[in-house]
């Protein structure tokens, strides 16, 4: 019995790594960074193996191995998901409406050095103005915050991009440096 908890805890603990790394990678690939992808690629899928062909080994006899890479995959899963978001790579594209304080919302995040372009659109209630703010993925809570400062009412859309090219990004290293 230990050491059938001793091999489930192995099982475990390695699903936690390969998926991890998996779940990074995939963020990365995603992003079209290849050459980063690739070793994590091989790391991860060698692992994976590893760690499957003990559950395999085992697999009429022992379920609690089994149990153990089932909650391995699971908890690998929040564990890449965290720290991807500790990494915080990419850019984002950060999109605010608002009715009344568009102006001075556009005004400090210039100063704070963001590239802000502004658009009029139409609303349900009438013009507005559309800030597009476009950042490194790291800034995403200093955007919002000073944003939120200014006018907790606005509306604030956020997604990734997969490419940003020219204007004033801060410091985005381009591809071919990334790929390095």
């Amino acid at each position: 019995m230990i050491e059938s908890l001793i091999g489930a805890a192995l099982i475990f603990g390695l699903r936690i790594i390969d998926v991890s790394i998996g779940t990074i990678r995939t963020m990365f690939t995603v992003r079209g960074r290849m050459w980063v992808s690739a070793p994590l690629a091989f790391v991860e899928g060698s692992i994976f193996i590893f760690a499957i062909s003990r559950v395999l080994a085992d697999a009429g006899q022992d379920p609690i191995k089994m149990v153990g890479y089932a909650l391995g995959f699971a908890a690998g899963t929040i564990v890449g998901i965290t720290v991807e978001g500790w990494i915080a790579s990419g850019t984002i594209l950060v999109r605010v409406i608002s009715p009344n304080h568009a102006v001075r919302l556009r005004a400090m995040l210039l100063n704070e050095g963001f590239g802000v372009t502004a658009v009029r659109g139409e609303g349900r209630d009438g013009e507005v103005v559309i800030l597009f703010v476009v950042a490194p993925r790291r800034r995403r809570k200093m955007v919002v915050s000073l944003v939120q400062r200014i006018d907790p009412d606005c509306f604030v859309t956020i997604e990734p991009i997969a490419h940003a090219i020219g204007g004033h990004l801060e410091s985005i290293p381009s591809d071919k440096q990334t790929e390095k």
